[in-house]
């Protein structure tokens, strides 16, 4: 009798960057909503600790590991250099940006007006005082940022729809 191996599908593999605290727990977050149960892409998520565009690209780069694809997901009040994008192209990373920032992602998610050009930090209490939490833990969104919340976000942001798109391997 002949036995015949069964082949194992590969899971695709994210490898998935946030600039800072809140952003990885987000990240967190989104992988615990759309990754559970071992189904769809296996993400693992980093946080680059700040220190601007370039360095959230470099430091995405130096990441080890196989991935099938690489995401740096990073604010926009900082303006993003032509050299920050040219090195994400040239190590295959994709870049996702928030506008202005997080915070203004999250508010614009649960319905909140947000003006362009307000400072990040006039965002950061905002959110604050709506949610009662820093959102530095990705425990602390599970309240306000259900899946069926942010399902129901992401037919208007697009933003948010492409980084969800790379969560289910899309």
């Amino acid at each position: 009798m002949v036995r015949v191996k069964k082949r194992r599908q590969q899971r695709v593999t994210l490898l998935a960057v946030g600039e800072g605290d809140c952003d990885a727990a987000f990240l967190k977050h989104l992988k615990g909503l759309y990754c559970s149960d071992k189904q769809g892409v296996n993400i693992t998520v980093r946080n680059a600790h700040g220190k601007g565009p370039e360095h959230v690209v470099d430091f995405t780069h130096r990441q080890l590991g196989d991935y099938s694809k690489r995401v740096a997901f990073l604010d926009t009040d900082i303006p993003w250099m032509d050299v920050v994008h040219k090195n994400a192209r040239k190590s295959k990373i994709e870049l996702v940006g928030s506008e202005p920032c997080l915070e203004g992602l999250l508010l614009r998610i649960l319905g909140e007006p947000v003006r362009e050009c307000v400072e990040s930090k006039t965002l950061k209490r905002q959110l604050r005082e709506l949610t009662g939490k820093n959102m530095t833990e990705h425990e602390h969104y599970a309240a306000q940022f259900s899946r069926e919340t942010i399902e129901a976000a992401r037919g208007r942001i697009g933003t948010l729809d492409r980084l969800i798109c790379h969560f289910e391997g899309k």
